[in-house]
């Protein structure tokens, strides 16, 4: 599980750290910086798949993203605090200029790590002396040029790098998840049907066939091949199209909802519904996907997601409010937080939401320190990030809000209650966000 994530330096994060639970929420207005956030986490993840052996650091990965008033020779960076199964890892990536090099950037890597409740960090470094513009821990970790470890820390080091690069942001919309726009190769429709064995496109991965544990790389950053890749995992694996179906079904106790169909005379996947009819020999109504709700198809794409047997272990998901109705926001966000399945043991997974709409932040009340408030400081162009629980604790202890403070007994962690009523009242008044 992601702890930490610390952006230095990247567009409008001078330095912004925000500490992850289980579901997390950005929310402030537009062009305050949640998207920046976002975009920091996905490029620092693809350098780590993309600077090695075979491609070193270009001026592309560095100057477009750097924050426009930073110093020339300001480093950007990245930090990630990371734990599972009682092991610790901590990571930091940097990128300078540096005219040393043939595209004057820089990288440098520090890597510190605890395993099985050791009380000692252990420490790799790349890029410190000599001076490096490639990204060397995790291809010497892959490439077994790491003796110094033993095989079983390898392995941790090789599960945290895996969830970082399994970070994948979506910004879902109605119109491509009811495949309004149609995929097209060389003028000529893709057919689901015929050429299920392939993957949609556009694709992420490099291999020509559809693998299933990565099928989330061919989900598009709006929804696009949603349909495709559902109708996928119901012809060819049982176990995880259970699981989707278990999953939308408890989405707004939807029981009634009994699979999908492909209907090959109209090249077309149809949504099933059990609705009572005793009227009829037919046993379900069949749906195209133009006529099902937004909100449906987006807990589908979330369903599909967090289904996979090697799903992204951080999902990012830009206004997950878009598309729904305010009166069932509700419903959304607390089958997402039984989506993250924190109690399971095989399935682990974390969401970072952004939005603008209190109708969402209402459903933080209890979780208040899962809310940061993003704002953007027009004379710096800096995001202001405030973690939510944080500030209401010092506008409660000043009087200017009206709340109780519980101490968690376990943690020792200061927490705020206020009713769901009031923080819409702030929000709306500007004394939050």
């Amino acid at each position: 599980m992601f702890k930490k994530i610390t952006l230095k330096n990247y567009r409008t994060h001078k330095s912004t750290t925000l500490e992850l639970q289980p579901i997390t929420l950005l929310i402030g207005n537009n062009n305050s910086g949640k998207t920046n956030f976002l975009s920091g986490i996905q490029h620092f993840s693809e350098l780590i798949i993309q600077l090695n052996d075979y491609r070193p650091a270009q001026a592309k990965d560095y100057f477009p993203h750097r924050y426009c008033l930073a110093n020339d020779d300001a480093p950007m960076s990245i930090e990630i605090e990371w734990s599972k199964n009682n092991n610790f890892v901590r990571y930091y990536m940097e990128l300078y200029p540096n005219k040393k090099f043939k595209n004057n950037i820089g990288c440098k890597e520090k890597c510190e790590f605890r395993f099985n409740h050791s009380n000692s960090l252990q420490t790799l470094t790349s890029g410190y002396d000599p001076e490096s513009n490639l990204l060397e821990i995790h291809s010497r970790l892959y490439h077994g040029h790491l003796e110094s470890l033993e095989p079983e820390d390898q392995d941790v080091l090789k599960l945290f790098f895996h969830d970082f690069q399994n970070t994948f942001s979506y910004h879902l919309q109605p119109s491509f998840l009811k495949d309004f726009f149609i995929e097209e190769e060389k003028n000529e429709i893709i057919d689901i049907h015929k050429n299920i064995s392939r993957p949609p496109r556009p694709i992420i991965l490099k291999s020509t066939q559809l693998k299933l544990t990565s099928s989330f790389s061919c989900l598009d950053y709006e929804g696009k091949n949603l349909q495709n890749i559902i109708y996928y995992i119901k012809t060819k694996n049982e176990r995880v199209f259970s699981r989707f179906l278990a999953l939308m079904r408890r989405f707004a106790n939807n029981q009634n909802f009994q699979g999908i169909r492909y209907d090959e005379e109209n090249s077309k996947l149809l949504w099933q519904f059990d609705l009572g009819r005793t009227t009829t020999d037919l046993l379900v109504d069949e749906f195209p996907p133009e006529v099902l709700s937004d909100g449906l198809l987006k807990a589908a794409a979330i369903a599909l997601l967090v289904s996979l047997e090697t799903s992204p272990a951080l999902i990012l998901m830009e206004e997950i409010e878009n598309g729904i109705n305010p009166g069932n926001i509700q419903e959304l966000m607390r089958w997402i937080w039984q989506a993250t399945a924190p109690n399971q043991k095989d399935i682990s997974h974390q969401f970072i939401l952004t939005s603008y709409s209190p109708s969402v932040l209402r459903e933080f009340h209890k979780n208040l320190d899962s809310v940061y408030t993003f704002r953007l400081n027009k004379r710096t162009y800096q995001s202001d990030v405030r973690n939510l629980n944080q500030a209401l604790d010092t506008l409660i202890g000043i009087g200017a809000v009206e709340g109780e403070i519980i101490e968690d007994e376990a943690t020792g962690k200061r927490l705020v209650e206020i009713p769901q009523y009031q923080l819409a009242e702030l929000w709306y008044s500007g004394t939050i966000g």
